[in-house]
């Protein structure tokens, strides 16, 4: 007995003193090797792969490797213990494992050839419902907007996926239909802001509840499904993006009043009329969205989201109105009767024109809120006018031309498109034919057209691209048929880089009233305004080869002395700025210093980058000059 009191008194002392056993705290405990996971879970690797994807839990790299490894540094892949924790209690693992059984059974159903139990299990199938992954995923709808990204560039590729072994038919069907549903939204909404045509494939920017959401639509070639790809994962993808993408669409609908799934046109979707197939029909009533609802769970869609803190701030804001004479009148009682008439002044007429009110100077911060306001009313009047850049007019397309794009793009800013159809028949042809005279721009990518009219613009592709990206319309002259296209440059370049090139714009030569001109040519003497500049050009190389002769005339020494005299003499503003930095930079800690020396080794990078381009452009620029030059002079 003493003996066994002799080892309790022991290990209270060892607990006294705080020594615990090696990896049982710490670092080693956070993490998990999948091998572990996978037995704790009790599942096969492709289930628990596909159970990581639709939670959203991902591998972690450790920072000490050898720790977590027990002395280990093989490579193996890791997972939070906390992740693997929160899995545990999963309801798709009970489905996971009742398909399991789904399998085998069927399996010796067939294999006994009983067509009676075959049929029974085959009706009894276990379905994977993830409805309950979106709402623990995304609990409002701003959060759902954030993520959009991926999803639409995952269901816009499967799209336009051949069918195949590997890609069934009816998941082609899903994502088209879906695609197609969230085009006829940002069209309806006019939200698109940027396209861009890339190697890859065309990119698009939209605004959709105040969040920027990016994707990428591959081009309509002939697609071959590559042999090393795992499609069991991108199937498990997108799975999971087709329901986010549903219940988006549901909830963007019905905020617009909109009946959801929108009513599909069988003859303009058997001729492949794409969006123009998708028929828009408002909500009637509540007890039709309560169908409307039932009958869109019953199909596979989604329903709503909660809605976010924004909404009902902006709900709030529309309320703003009823408020305001109470303002008034307290303001009038301290004795601004300035304020009392601006805001009299400012009290809106609806709901909607509330969240830019004028408030009083008097107020705290109103010289700030009305200066803020102020910018809201122009960015808002330029949102506007940007979104109905193309109303009026009437677009043609050629047979040549991508249409899947510019079916989307032009209507998405106020413009009417129609399209060639296929065959004598004209098969799949447009709202309106060629000879409409209400045709103001005929899109064509052609190097030559036989027969040309008077009364329409005959324009490239690029034209209506580089139409959105400059946000105004642009001259057509440098996009007729068959000319040399000025380069496509990408609206994305300058996003969060102060140091990076930025081309000038090529579009800005030639005469800018004809692209705004509904059939109008105005005409301009182009030739003397080229000529005006290359002679400009041309004297300032003569100046600079002048100086660099006299340069070379001069000693060195002399030309040293020169140089240094040259150089601008620092202010004092310059220079106790320049002190302030060097302190402020030695009493960083070395790890921050370090950091610190970094970013500013990037930036260095990015401004040697942007001289070498601008040297580039520069000489580029002489030669065409000195070019056109020594043709006139031969002329």
């Amino acid at each position: 007995m003493g003996k066994e009191k002799k080892k309790h008194s022991s290990k209270g002392a060892h607990r006294a003193h705080g020594k615990v056993k090696k990896g049982a705290k710490g670092e080693a405990t956070q993490y998990m090797s999948r091998t572990v996971a996978v037995r704790q879970l009790q599942l096969s690797l492709p289930d628990f792969r596909r159970l990581c994807i639709l939670k959203g839990v991902y591998p972690r790299e450790p920072r000490k490797k050898k720790v977590v490894g027990k002395g280990s540094m093989a490579a193996k892949t890791y997972y939070h213990t906390k992740d693997i924790k929160f899995l545990m209690h999963e309801p798709l693992i009970e489905k996971f494992r009742e398909f399991k059984i789904f399998i085998r059974k069927l399996k010796r159903a067939v294999a006994k050839k009983e067509k009676t139990a075959e049929e029974r299990l085959l009706e009894a199938r276990p379905t994977l419902e993830i409805d309950h992954l979106i709402k623990e995923r995304y609990p409002t709808m701003i959060d759902a907007v954030r993520d959009l990204d991926d999803a639409l560039c995952m269901v816009f590729l499967f799209a336009q996926m051949p069918q195949a072994h590997k890609v069934h038919n009816h998941t082609v069907a899903k994502c088209r239909r879906l695609s197609l549903e969230f085009q006829q939204f940002v069209v309806k909404t006019n939200a698109l802001e940027k396209v861009f045509l890339s190697i890859k494939g065309i990119y698009y920017r939209a605004t959709i509840l105040g969040q920027p959401v990016t994707w990428i639509t591959p081009y309509k070639f002939s697609m071959r499904i590559p042999n090393d790809v795992d499609f069991r994962v991108m199937d498990t993808f997108l799975l999971f993006y087709t329901k986010l993408l549903g219940f988006v669409n549901f909830t963007l609908y019905t905020g617009l009043n909109l009946k959801y799934p929108p009513r599909v046109d069988e003859s303009r979707d058997m001729n492949d009329n794409g969006l123009s197939a998708l028929i828009l029909e408002p909500a009637q009533g509540a007890d039709s969205a309560a169908m409307e609802i039932e009958a869109g769970a019953s199909a596979g869609a989604a329903k709503p989201l909660k809605p976010s803190k924004d909404e009902k701030v902006q709900a709030r804001m529309a309320s703003l109105h009823e408020v305001l004479p109470e303002i008034e009148t307290k303001v009038s009682e301290v004795g601004a009767d300035e304020a009392e008439a601006e805001a009299a002044a400012a009290a809106p007429d609806a709901a909607g024109d509330a969240a830019l009110d004028v408030f009083p100077e008097q107020m705290e911060g109103g010289e700030e809120a009305i200066e803020n306001i102020e910018e809201a009313k122009i960015a808002a009047a330029a949102r506007e006018k940007f979104a109905t850049l193309f109303k009026g007019k009437y677009f043609f397309l050629g047979r040549e031309t991508p249409r899947y794009s510019l079916e989307f793009v032009i209507p998405a800013f106020g413009g009417t498109v129609s399209w060639e159809g296929v065959g004598d028949d004209e098969l799949g042809s447009g709202p309106f034919g060629p000879d409409d005279k209400r045709i103001t721009h005929h899109v064509v990518d052609r190097p030559k057209l036989d027969k040309q009219r008077v009364d329409r613009h005959y324009v490239q592709p690029q034209w209506i691209y580089d139409c959105i990206n400059c946000q105004k319309l642009l001259p057509t002259a440098p996009y007729t048929v068959g000319a040399t296209l000025p380069p496509h440059q990408s609206p994305f370049g300058d996003e969060g880089q102060d140091a990076s090139f930025v081309p000038p714009d090529p579009t800005t030569l030639g005469d800018e009233d004809l692209g705004a001109s509904d059939g109008e040519e105005v005409l301009e003497d182009d030739d003397e305004i080229e000529e005006d500049e290359d002679e400009a050009v041309y004297r300032e190389e003569l100046q600079e080869e002048g100086a660099g002769a006299a340069a070379m005339d001069m000693d060195p020494p002399s030309a040293k002395k020169s140089a240094k005299k040259k150089k601008p003499k620092k202010t004092e503003a310059q220079r106790i700025e320049e002190e302030t930095t060097e302190l402020a930079k030695s009493m960083m800690p070395k790890k921050d210093a370090r950091l610190y020396k970094q970013i500013m080794h990037g930036r260095k990078i990015k401004e040697e980058e942007k001289a070498k381009l601008m040297r580039k452009r520069k000489a580029n620029t002489r030669a065409q000059s000195s070019e056109r030059l020594q043709k006139r002079t031969k002329d």
